[in-house]
């Protein structure tokens, strides 16, 4: 009888067309090819664009159906992105009115085009935060926050990932 039940929910599922989130496995137009250039960086927080670019990149690389090329004239679509926002604001505070905990948020712009014709085949906005403890140690403070940005940059790029695959 289990088996008989475990069936009718496998044939349900397959049946109205659930599938796993970003398991698709193409890029709207139906691009195989894509180059990554570095993305734009419009905050005031330095290497922001260098880090998220190298994430961006890696998370697409694990996708086996998707070749990543060095130039865009090899490509069939570009991903360009651009970090739009970046900042750090106090979350919590003790019973001393001190700041106990910060979050910092990202919000990048994406696009991605053919290359063919420059036609827009997908446009999004990301954004992502993670949460880090003060430290009375402002060298400390500042390796609490590279750590969130990036965890920041790693859910980011993965989301990218994500919602270009489901065209979202």
């Amino acid at each position: 009888m289990r088996c008989l039940a475990a069936l009718c929910l496998l044939l349900g599922l397959t049946a109205c067309g659930y599938h796993f989130y970003g398991q698709t496995g193409a890029l709207p137009g139906g691009v195989r090819s894509i180059y990554i250039p570095l993305f734009i960086n419009k905050t005031a927080e330095p290497q922001l664009e260098n880090r998220l670019s190298s994430v961006v990149s890696e998370v697409f690389a694990r996708n086996e159906k998707l070749s990543q090329v060095e130039s865009a004239d090899r490509a069939k679509a570009v991903l360009e992105g651009v970090i739009s926002s970046y900042h750090s604001t106090p979350l919590s505070y003790d019973k001393h009115d001190n700041i106990s905990e910060y979050r910092s948020t990202m919000v990048v712009d994406a696009k991605l085009r053919q290359v063919s014709d420059g036609r827009l085949l997908w446009q999004g906005s990301v954004t992502w935060h993670a949460d880090y403890i003060a430290a009375a140690d402002k060298a400390l403070q500042e390796d609490l926050e590279q750590v969130a940005i990036n965890e920041i940059n790693r859910r980011l790029a993965e989301e990218l990932f994500y919602r270009l695959l489901e065209n979202f």
